[in-house]
């Protein structure tokens, strides 16, 4: 927090509580903890065995003179993530600390600085999880080997190694590890139609559910979330209000629309944090929710350590330090139930 920063928190404006301005809603976040699906684990790395393939096509039609069929078919595999670290610093200085000290009479004192920044801390540390999550606003997907969390851009990416497993439409290699293509409800797909132009409509939301590979792994309809820019909610909302039966007010006013929405019993949300850009306001998500998981080091689970002067440093410097810590990664159990599209208007 910066000096300037202290003295726009005046007292005419400030009246002893802090207005956030700068909180935005996170609905993946919310929806994985709604599901239990933000764990705290430990462990050299993230693994987990998966289903890569069916076995209906070892089932024998037969006659009881025939001999009976004892192939087998391997359909294991365990993609391997790593774990990615981050901190936040939080700090603060004599000047900050020496304008605002607490003396006896309590009214002197603006906020509480340490609390203060540990409040702002610990929510912009969310706000953070969520731009990872959409790889930050890039269509270049974070690499196994990379610093950052990895993304539903990483998992649903086409052609790209993922979990340590690779990815080649052209070669059909793991093409069971692939983010579902638009393009057929087959895994035989020679290349991907991820970024071709498309309209939304709730016609194409139909078919990017019911006609690809989405189709294969939803049990249920509650488990598919469509996520999208506010400038695309937008669009659905205005196709979905035009076929809505309309009741003429019993007076002279009427209430008209809506800010939540379920199409086909698929969850539908609008995320602010991809307005923010020309380019991520044309991604449109399918997510199957089911096969995410934000998983959190137990040792780096946002801990946040002690502020401490630094001064008592060799050459140290008149100000307050703590870290926001942690340890984690976002990953994806089967990329083939999900869908990502880029180009969508």
């Amino acid at each position: 927090m910066s000096t300037a920063d202290l003295t726009k928190a005046t007292r005419e404006l400030f009246e002893r509580t802090l207005v956030n301005q700068v909180m935005y809603r996170t609905p993946i976040i919310e929806r994985l903890q709604r599901q239990n699906q933000v764990t705290f684990t430990g462990g050299l790395d993230l693994r987990k065995l998966v289903d890569t393939d069916t076995i209906d096509d070892t089932v024998q039609e037969y006659t009881v003179n025939e001999a009976l069929t004892d192939q087998k078919q391997t359909t294991l595999e365990k993609p391997v993530f790593k774990w990615k670290y981050n901190q936040m610093p939080l700090r603060y200085d004599a000047d900050e600390l020496t304008e605002n000290i607490l003396t006896s009479d309590s009214e002197v004192q603006l906020l509480d600085l340490a609390s203060h920044l540990t409040t702002q801390g610990q929510r912009d540390m969310r706000r953070y999880l969520e731009s990872v999550i959409f790889n930050k606003g890039s269509d270049t997907p974070q690499t196994d080997a990379g610093k950052t969390f990895q993304s539903l851009v990483s998992a649903l990416n086409h052609d790209t190694t993922y979990g340590g497993v690779t990815r080649t439409f052209s070669t059909s290699t793991n093409d069971w590890w692939q983010g579902a293509d638009p393009a057929s409800l087959g895994k035989d797909v020679s290349a991907s139609a991820q970024d071709t132009a498309t309209n939304l409509t709730i016609a194409n939301t139909r078919k990017w559910v019911a006609e690809t590979d989405v189709a294969h792994y939803m049990e249920s309809p509650q488990e598919l979330m469509f996520a999208m820019s506010p400038t695309l909610f937008n669009k659905l909302r205005a196709e979905t209000e035009s076929k809505l039966i309309y009741n003429a007010p019993s007076a002279d006013m009427v209430t008209q629309g809506f800010n939540k929405m379920q199409l086909d019993g698929h969850e539908v949300v609008s995320v602010p944090y991809l307005q923010r850009s020309s380019n991520t306001k044309t991604w449109f998500f399918v997510l199957n929710m089911n096969f995410f998981e934000l998983r959190v080091h137990t040792a780096r689970n946002f801990k946040m350590t002690d502020f401490v002067w630094q001064g008592t440093q060799s050459n140290g410097y008149d100000y307050y330090l703590a870290r926001i810590l942690l340890k984690g990664n976002f990953v994806c159990w089967k990329p083939n139930s999900s869908l990502w599209l880029s180009n969508v208007s």
